[in-house]
């Protein structure tokens, strides 16, 4: 399924409803089910046009100085276009860094439109009533999220529309 022009994962661990909405949710409480939702939030909050923008913080971004200093940037912004074809990221995978059934930290990785890849950090946490959300950094802390790669991680865990 794409969104704002960029394909997204999706499987048997989710999404199960919304899948054509801002918002999907329904992932399963495992660590694919972690994946497939750090991937969605992540191009949902990186594209989200301004009539949507509000309603994906809400849903799938957890509470916090992340996701507040987000708020404040994002309002400060407009995006009402897709990304161009022939431009959009490719999402390949993810690897776990470490996984509970509380919080999933992961590394998504993705193909740019260049040919060059990247990783994201996504730090995905399960919450009441039962839905990962993507915590997102504290401004405080100035540890990167996203790095450049030459070649795929070890243990890449590839999304089914990459293979």
């Amino acid at each position: 399924m794409a969104y704002s022009g960029v394909q997204v994962p999706q499987g048997d661990q989710g999404p199960r409803s919304g899948t054509t909405s801002a918002t999907p949710t329904g992932y399963t409480h495992n660590g694919p089910g972690a994946g497939l939702a750090a991937a969605n939030a992540v191009v949902r909050m990186s594209l989200a046009p301004d009539s949507e923008w509000a309603q994906v913080g809400a849903v799938l971004l957890a509470p916090g100085p992340g996701r507040d200093a987000w708020q404040i940037n994002r309002s400060q912004m407009s995006i009402t276009t897709a990304v161009p074809t022939g431009k959009a990221p490719t999402l390949l995978g993810y690897t776990v860094d470490h996984y509970t059934t509380a919080r999933a930290d992961l590394r998504l990785v993705t193909r740019e439109y260049d040919g060059s890849m990247d990783t994201t950090t996504a730090a995905m946490v399960w919450s009441p009533p039962g839905r990962w959300l993507l915590l997102l950094a504290d401004p405080a802390d100035r540890t990167p999220t996203k790095a450049a790669i030459t070649s795929p991680p070890a243990g890449l865990i590839p999304f089914a529309h990459t293979t």
